[in-house]
C-alpha cells in the first residue's frame, strides 16, 4: 500500500513531473487528431475513387476494344451472375478538347474521352452523384451556395440551354411569339447551327477556375458552350476524327485526376466517329464496369472472370478491382500516413526521455529516503515498484488528458477552423479546393487504443533504469553518504 501512496504523493508534489505529463498529453492528442483527420480524408478519397470506378473493371488491352460485347457480358453472367448487380459497357480513348474563350482566344486541352450510356453507368457506381448542371442555388440551412445536380443523367441539350447559349437564341427569347414566323424560323435554324444537338459532360476542373476571395468558381466553359473533340479513329494507321458537342453538365468528383481530364459523350456517337461499328451494326467497347452485390469477395470474383474470359480471347482482357486499379495512389496515402505516425510518435519518445531524466534526478535527491525505507524493511522489488508505478502513473495521466483533448478537438474541429479563419483573416480549410463542405474526420478505436497504450508503455519503460538504480541502493551506504 505504501508504494501507491508514495506514487500519488510524488505526482502531486513534484511539479517538475508536470513537464512529462504535458509532453505525453500533447503527443497523444496530436496523434489522435492527425490520425483522425488523415483517416477522414483517406476514407473520403476511397469513397470518391470507388464512386468513379465500379467494383470490378474488365478492360481490353487495346484501345480499339472488342465487338463481341453481348458474348462477353454473357460469359460474365455465366461465371458470376449470382454475385453481380449491374454492368455497363464504356469506350475510353485519349483526345484533345478545344473551345473558344472570349471573342478572340481559344483553349486546347488534352482529355480522356469516355463514351457511356448515362443511365446504365449510373447503376454501377456513384456516377450520377458527381454530375452537375453548372447552376447554383443557396442552401436554406447553411446559407452556402451549392451546385445543382444533373438529374436524370443525360446528354440531352434542352431548349432552354439552346436559347441561353447562342446569340440567335438570345434574340429569340426576347422576340414576342407569333410576331414574325419567318424570322423566328431563321433564328431557330441559326440556333441549331450554333448549338450542336450532341451533349457532353466535361470535368469540373476543365470548365471552371477559382478566384481567391470568391465563394463560387468562374466558368471557362459555361453550360451551352460549343466544344470540339479530336480523337483517333481505329485502324492500322489511326487518323484524327473531329466532332462538335454542347456542354450540358459537369463531372465533379473531387479527384483532380478525373475532374481535370474526363469528358463524357454518348457511347454510340463515339463508336461511330472512331469507326468502331462492324457490318452487323455492333459497336466496340474497351471496358465493362461491374457492380457486385455486398459481401462478395472481389479478388475471388476477378480471378473467376479472368479465367472465364481467357477462354474467349487469351491475353486480351484484363480484370481488376477498383482498389488494384488505383493501387499506387492508395499505397502512397497509406505509406504517408505510416511515416507521419512514426514522426509524431517521436513526440511521445521525447516525453519518455524527459521522464528518464526527471526520475534519475529524483533518485539522487531521494537517496536518504530510499535508505530509510530499506532500513525499515522495504524490499528491493518494493522500491523498484515505486518508481515503475510513478512512471506508469505519469503516462496514464498524460494519456488520459491527451485522449480527452484529442477527441474534443476532433469533435469540434470545424468550429475551431471557423474561429481560426476569422482570427487569421483567411480560410484555414478552403472547401473550394478540397470539394468538402467540412473537414472530414474518422476516429478509429483501434488507433486510439494503440496510441494510448504506446504512450503508457514508453512512460513505464523510461522509468525502468532509474527504478533499477534505486532498488540496488544499500540502506547503510545510502544513509552514510547522505
Amino acid at each position: 500500500m505504501y508504494k501507491y501512496l508514495l506514487c500519488w504523493r510524488y505526482l502531486k508534489t513534484r511539479y517538475i513531473a508536470l513537464a512529462s505529463v504535458i509532453s505525453v498529453m500533447l503527443g497523444v492528442a496530436t496523434m489522435i487528431v492527425v490520425n483522425s483527420v488523415m483517416a477522414g480524408f483517406s476514407d473520403k478519397m476511397r469513397d470518391r475513387l470507388h464512386g468513379v470506378l465500379a467494383d470490378v473493371i474488365v478492360e481490353s488491352r487495346s484501345l480499339d476494344g472488342f465487338y463481341e460485347v453481348d458474348e462477353v457480358l454473357a460469359r460474365i453472367k455465366d461465371a458470376c451472375g449470382q454475385e453481380i448487380d449491374a454492368m455497363a459497357a464504356t469506350m475510353e480513348t485519349f483526345g484533345l478538347m478545344r473551345w473558344k474563350v472570349g471573342p478572340r482566344d481559344s483553349i486546347t486541352k488534352q482529355v480522356q474521352v469516355i463514351g457511356v450510356k448515362p443511365l446504365e453507368r449510373a447503376k454501377t457506381g456513384d456516377f450520377a452523384e458527381f454530375l452537375y448542371t453548372g447552376q447554383t442555388s443557396r442552401d436554406p440551412k447553411t446559407g452556402k451556395m451549392v451546385d445543382q445536380r444533373l438529374s436524370p443523367p443525360s446528354f440531352d441539350v434542352s431548349e432552354e440551354l439552346k436559347l441561353n447559349s447562342s446569340p440567335a437564341g438570345a434574340v429569340l427569347k426576347e422576340m414576342p411569339k407569333g410576331d414574325n414566323d419567318v424570322f423566328e424560323q431563321e433564328l431557330r435554324e441559326q440556333m441549331a447551327q450554333q448549338t450542336p444537338e450532341r451533349g457532353a459532360i466535361i470535368g469540373w476542373a476543365i470548365g471552371t477556375y477559382h478566384l481567391a476571395g470568391k465563394e463560387t468558381d468562374e466558368f471557362l466553359a459555361p453550360p451551352g458552350t460549343k466544344i470540339g473533340l479530336v480523337f483517333p479513329k481505329a485502324g492500322n494507321r489511326p487518323e484524327a476524327s473531329y466532332d462538335d458537342y454542347t456542354v450540358v453538365g459537369y463531372f465533379k468528383s473531387g479527384m483532380s485526376e478525373y475532374d481535370s481530364q474526363h469528358v463524357y459523350i454518348p457511347l454510340e456517337r463515339l463508336q461511330q466517329m472512331r469507326l468502331l461499328v462492324d457490318e452487323q451494326g455492333r459497336g466496340a467497347v474497351n471496358a465493362i464496369q461491374i457492380k457486385v452485390k455486398p459481401g462478395v469477395d472481389l479478388d475471388a470474383l476477378t480471378q473467376k472472370l479472368q479465367t472465364s474470359l481467357e477462354h474467349l480471347r487469351p491475353m486480351f482482357f484484363k480484370v481488376e478491382t477498383w482498389e488494384k486499379k488505383q493501387g499506387a495512389l492508395l499505397s502512397a496515402v497509406a505509406i504517408e500516413q505510416s511515416i507521419l505516425n512514426m514522426l509524431l510518435f517521436f513526440i511521445i519518445a521525447v516525453a519518455g526521455f524527459g521522464i528518464l531524466a526527471i526520475f534519475s534526478m529524483i533518485v539522487v535527491e531521494k537517496t536518504r529516503d530510499i535508505g530509510i525505507m530499506k532500513a525499515l524493511g522495504a524490499s528491493t522489488s518494493g522500491v523498484r515498484g515505486i518508481f515503475l508505478g510513478y512512471g506508469l502513473l505519469l503516462g496514464a495521466v498524460g494519456s488520459g488528458v491527451g485522449l480527452t483533448l484529442g477527441l474534443l478537438f476532433v469533435a469540434y474541429i470545424n468550429q475551431i477552423e471557423e474561429v481560426l479563419s476569422k482570427v487569421l483573416g483567411h480560410k484555414v480549410f478552403d472547401d473550394t479546393i478540397y470539394y468538402f463542405s467540412e473537414i472530414p474526420t474518422l476516429v478509429s478505436p483501434w488507433t486510439v487504443c494503440w496510441v494510448v497504450v504506446g504512450a503508457m508503455f514508453i512512460a513505464a519503460a523510461a522509468s525502468v533504469w532509474p527504478a533499477q538504480r534505486a532498488s540496488k541502493l544499500h540502506p547503510v551506504r545510502a544513509l552514510r553518504f547522505e
